[in-house]
């Protein structure tokens, strides 16, 4: 490109951040830092304001010109970008340990509390002075998720097949949830009451927090326990003998492998979506029980999470070491973009609760990547404290929370 100057009009949805949109000339070759340079001037700011720009809804990660070339945009016509806040790197606040793998986590902000699963069996709350308020034994497995179920319940699932509601405030467990046949691998909550499970034995199924609610659960005939299930069985009984035991309302069908993980949808309250080792992204009627969308990929998927009402997005993380998003809304296309950057299974997603554009990833590489949908790259990578260590699960409040195969449970500022 010969021209050295390039017409640009600046706009934004931040009242506050309002600067003259008279389109202006400026050097083609500025790129992020030069952009924020005029707009903090034009602000009069005293104290600098970092900027992000968009484009025709792209993130601006190289110069004006690079972008423009790329795109097959004119040098004669009049840019209009788009400018938002950046986002700051996230800083690493401090580390919870435990006493085995860190499997699940959700941050419970209204009470700044955080609940936490663990391989020891334990589901764990934690005060914001890193001080645990409770311990829950009961699992005879690795607890693999937990959710938070308003302010004062916890619903785990776990290796053992089972979930479990516990009530932070009895410090007592309230009710086995019984009926899968295989690993509960994931949890989804609608609106506090409502539970989602997704299962190693290819099915969801649907429960509720109100357990009175739940049918009584009907078991089948015993099989042949060896002495070792006998033996966990007997000490997980110790913390279990008061709980009511409950079947669930709703199975889920359809899937040919394990559930990897399930959410719920942003908007809809009788709507869900499940990812499986089948490559397959589903969508759930709970009105119906039926599967009313399936979109089929060429590799297992083992995380997913809706981006919000903003974009209606699906994030799906995969064993091919990439991302996909998905448009549940699409009729014809399984994935709209890809994002590459990690080196091993992406496991864990977690959307960022202030932005629809915005979600974190976990890998087994040992890192997470938070990302904006609106660029190719991840706009910031993190390692663990101890590298090499693989990510096993994320939640994202106001700031990360990610736990992994090193027994931590780590903070990052955001």
């Amino acid at each position: 490109m010969s021209v050295s100057n390039v017409r640009i009009k600046l706009t934004t949805r931040d009242e506050d951040l309002k600067v003259d949109e008279n389109p202006i000339n400026v050097p083609v070759d500025l790129k992020r830092y030069g952009l924020s340079e005029i707009i903090n001037q034009l602000l009069e700011n005293s104290e600098p304001i970092s900027f992000d720009f968009l484009i025709d809804g792209k993130l601006l990660k190289g110069s004006l010109q690079d972008f423009m070339r790329n795109e097959n945009l004119s040098s004669e016509s009049i840019i209009e970008i788009e400018y938002v806040q950046a986002v700051e790197p996230p800083t690493f606040m401090a580390a919870y340990e435990h006493d085995d793998w860190v499997s699940g986590v959700h941050i419970n902000k209204s009470i700044s509390q955080i609940a936490t699963g663990s391989y020891d069996g334990c589901v764990r709350i934690w005060d914001s002075s890193a001080q645990v308020k409770h311990t829950f034994s009961g699992h005879q497995g690795a607890v693999l998720s937990v959710k938070w179920l308003g302010d004062n319940k916890v619903v785990s699932g776990s290796r053992d097949r089972n979930l479990h509601i516990w009530n932070t405030d009895g410090k007592e467990l309230s009710a086995i949830l019984k009926g899968h046949t295989g690993p509960v691998t994931s949890l989804s909550v609608l609106s506090r009451e409502r539970i989602v499970s997704g299962s190693a034995d290819h099915t969801l199924k649907v429960w509720t927090s109100r357990i009175k609610e739940l049918p009584d659960y009907e078991a089948p005939e015993l099989s042949h326990s060896t002495s070792s299930s006998v033996k966990r069985r007997k000490i997980a009984d110790k913390h279990t003998q008061n709980a009511k035991v409950k079947g669930s309302l709703l199975t889920l069908e359809g899937h040919l492998a394990s559930v990897t993980d399930v959410c719920a949808h942003p908007i809809e309250k009788d709507v869900v979506y499940s990812v499986s080792e089948d490559h397959t992204v589903r969508t759930w009627d709970l009105v119906t029980s039926q599967n009313v969308d399936t979109k089929t990929t060429g590799f297992s998927l083992l995380s997913i999470a809706s981006l919000g009402p903003t974009t209606q997005l699906l994030a799906c993380g995969s064993s091919a070491r990439h991302i996909i998003l998905v448009d549940p809304r699409s009729a014809t296309h399984a994935s709209v973009n890809q994002l590459n950057g990690h080196k091993n299974f992406v496991v864990s997603i977690a959307p960022n609760p202030q932005n629809s554009y915005q979600f974190a990833s976990g890998s087994h590489d040992g890192t997470i990547r938070i990302w904006d949908v609106r660029s190719d790259k991840s706009m910031f990578t993190l390692e663990r404290q101890q590298k090499d260590q693989d990510v096993y699960c994320l939640d994202w409040a106001d700031y990360i929370a990610a736990g992994g195969r090193d027994k931590q449970l780590e903070l990052y500022n955001i």
